[in-house]
């Protein structure tokens, strides 16, 4: 390796690789979501003001300057103990933005 500490670095980053909200309890993380910008920040920061835990995974390769189809693909993971918490929330969001 080029860096002593690069191992060290690596395990606490992967420890700590979600967004805001409260530490989670479990360490299994599900995902709920497979959505496209930017559908991702609004659901994100949904769930954060609730307090969930949101891990966000891309597919981006950084040679390109835009990411489009399956490139653009952004997976919503929450904590295992949280999931149907997390469900409910986004069900009600879309049941309150059919009604208008």
């Amino acid at each position: 390796m080029f860096y002593p500490g690069y191992q060290r670095l690596v395990r606490r980053y992967q420890k700590e690789d979600y967004s805001g909200g409260n530490k989670p309890i479990s360490d299994s993380w599900v995902t709920i979501e497979k959505v496209y910008p930017p559908q991702d920040m609004v659901i994100n920061s949904l769930l954060e003001s609730y307090g969930i835990p949101v891990k966000i995974q891309r597919r981006e390769i950084s040679q390109f300057p835009v990411s489009f189809g399956p490139l653009a693909e952004v997976e919503i993971s929450v904590p295992s103990d949280r999931v149907e918490e997390a469900r409910t929330l986004l069900q009600e969001a879309v049941e309150e933005s059919d009604q208008f």
